[in-house]
């Protein structure tokens, strides 16, 4: 390196120093941003313009500010609250990938799904192309097995619940796509894996790095199925587990080859391991004090369970430390009395749990260091246009 270029360098590296000492003089933070703690509920709007997403900031204190532009609509519209419940009995309608720059949301009515982009201020904007067909009626969960193809792109299954009463004909169907960094996706031709009518699937799940890429809960067939997909994306049955009673919300365990499952008319959830080879078996049941669990979700590191119960108003906690024996270490009860709540998930930083009202609110709940539970802050009133009851729920750190 010559003289000059040393003697270059050494001024930038001094002009920067100045402009740094200059910044932090102002009370600025050069060169940084600000973590932004985001968090995502699909509105399920039935009219109007249609269906939605809603996007909040927490402000660290669990405190949520609406995101610049929400609620974003989605181009398509929810399933109708007038008829039975069980259109409502799923999980997974909203996806982000792990980088947090994309969102995807199910529109049950329109079976479409509809993916966009988001932004550095966590805003969404619609990606080209959206919404994109779901290849089934009444789509309701998705999964994705992230950099699956050797382009990097991303193996998405989508399942169509087909439990919408608005709609006739059909049957349930797990569709698989392939999808770009860009959030686009094309169906992979042939891809669609039918199953009987009346099963009233509720979810479909992955957990990086396991053999067995997807595992799906098929609530009216009280059954956990796992699946494999081939490299055109077609699936294929491995083995399934048969309950005792309907199979709802479902977690992967993140420390083991398992998952938990909620069996909302027996008051209790499920232990459930597979091996390498992707065959699957119930460990053990562990009863829950609530009425109807329904939806669950863990920590990241996998010492705690957190399950909704909306015939109780209630959240239980359990300890899993020893992944197969959950213990129950706390019961507790939302405010005000006669919530409904559905879908839960933990803020990034670990140290909130949000959960879905179906009333219409969002509920945001302090975690302690123990993981217990406390609720000082007022359920937020969504504004859900009449027939809107809210499905789906997605965290991001931007």
């Amino acid at each position: 390196m010559s003289v000059a270029n040393l003697g270059r360098r050494a001024g930038y590296r001094a002009g920067l120093a100045v402009l740094v000492l200059l910044a932090l003089s102002l009370g600025l933070a050069p060169l940084t941003h600000a973590q932004l703690n985001l968090v995502y509920v699909e509105g399920n709007v039935t009219g109007g313009s249609g269906n939605e997403v809603l996007g909040f900031s927490n402000d660290g204190a669990g405190n949520l500010t609406p995101l610049p532009g929400s609620p974003y609509l989605t181009g398509g519209f929810g399933v109708t609250g007038v008829f039975s419940d069980i259109q409502f009995d799923s999980d997974g309608e909203l996806l982000s990938n792990s980088a947090g720059s994309l969102l995807f949301a199910v529109n049950g009515n329109s079976n479409t799904i509809s993916s966009f982009s988001i932004n550095t201020d966590g805003s969404l904007t619609a990606n080209a192309g959206s919404p994109f067909s779901s290849g089934g009626q009444d789509p309701v969960s998705l999964a994705v097995k992230e950099n699956a193809y050797a382009n990097g792109d991303s193996l998405m299954v989508a399942l169509n619940k087909n439990s919408d009463p608005a709609q006739t004909g059909g049957v349930p169907s797990y569709v698989t796509f392939e999808v770009t960094g860009a959030g686009s996706m094309t169906m992979n031709p042939g891809s669609a894996f039918s199953i009987a009518s009346g099963t009233s699937p509720a979810q479909v799940l992955t957990r990086p790095g396991t053999r067995v890429q997807f595992f799906g809960i098929e609530f009216m067939n009280d059954k956990v199925v796992a699946y494999k997909a081939n490299k055109a994306g077609a699936l294929s049955e491995v083995s399934e587990d048969v309950a005792s009673g309907v199979t709802l919300g479902g977690v992967m365990i993140p420390t083991r080859n398992g998952l938990y499952v909620g069996l909302p008319g027996m008051s209790q959830i499920t232990v459930n391991k597979y091996d390498s080879a992707g065959n699957l078996s119930i460990v053990r049941s562990v009863s829950n004090p609530g009425s109807l669990v329904c939806w669950l979700t863990m920590n990241s590191v996998g010492t705690r369970l957190y399950s909704g119960e909306t015939g109780s108003g209630t959240v239980t906690v359990y300890d899993t430390t020893n992944a197969g024996n959950p213990i129950q270490l706390q019961h507790f009860t939302l405010s005000p009395s006669g919530s409904l709540p559905a879908h839960l998930k933990i803020d990034p930083t670990g140290t909130f749990l949000y959960v879905v009202d179906r009333g219409g609110s969002l509920h945001v709940l302090n975690i302690d260091v123990n993981g217990m539970l406390s609720e000082n802050h007022a359920a937020i009133n969504l504004g859900l246009p009449l027939g809107g009851i809210p499905m789906g729920l997605a965290t991001v750190t931007k």
